[in-house]
């Protein structure tokens, strides 16, 4: 008796330290206005259908699965917006923001979702690009597709903004 209770104990105990925690992540929608040539992104079902119906935006689906709370090991990704240009930018760096705020006529939208600043179990980068003739940034999970916006519609390639959780496929 003793020695199958203690089986079932180290049994769960066992488990507990292998088992990587998993948290709830909500889709990072992805739009884009024509006339604006702004990239748009929000976890807000109910926004995302305002900009679509009232502002003009196409709904271009879901380009990641984020965290919509603070988890452990995950970032804020800030959310501004200029309207002088009409665009859009995300970051996780708060003195960026800070800058972009003070220096670039961004203002801050508060938190729009929480990301991992390194790679983390089944993640996969957020590519970020910038157009200064279009006065847009732009965000993607797809290598082809930051690939030919540098190569082929003006963006510069400005790096990994964070890592997010894949729109399919297994996730921690």
């Amino acid at each position: 008796m003793k020695s199958s209770f203690a089986a079932i104990v180290l049994s769960a105990l066992a488990f507990s330290v292998n088992a990587l925690p998993s948290y709830p992540t909500v889709p990072l929608f992805r739009l884009y206005s024509p006339s604006a040539t702004d990239h748009f992104y929000t976890t807000n079902a109910q926004e995302r259908n305002n900009a679509v119906a009232s502002i003009g935006y196409t709904n271009e689906g879901t380009a990641a699965q984020v965290f919509p709370a603070g988890v452990s090991g995950a970032v804020p990704l800030y959310r501004l917006f200029r309207l002088a240009g009409s665009d859009h930018f995300y970051t996780t760096n708060a003195q960026e923001r800070d800058n972009a705020v003070a220096a670039l006529g961004y203002t801050n939208e508060g938190v729009a979702a929480y990301i991992y600043p390194s790679a983390q179990c089944g993640s996969v980068p957020l590519y970020r690009m910038f157009s200064p003739s279009a006065v847009d940034h732009f965000y993607t999970t797809n290598v082809a597709e930051k690939n030919n916006a540098v190569a082929s519609l003006g963006y510069s390639y400005e790096g990994v903004a964070g890592y997010v959780n894949p729109v399919k496929g297994a996730h921690c």
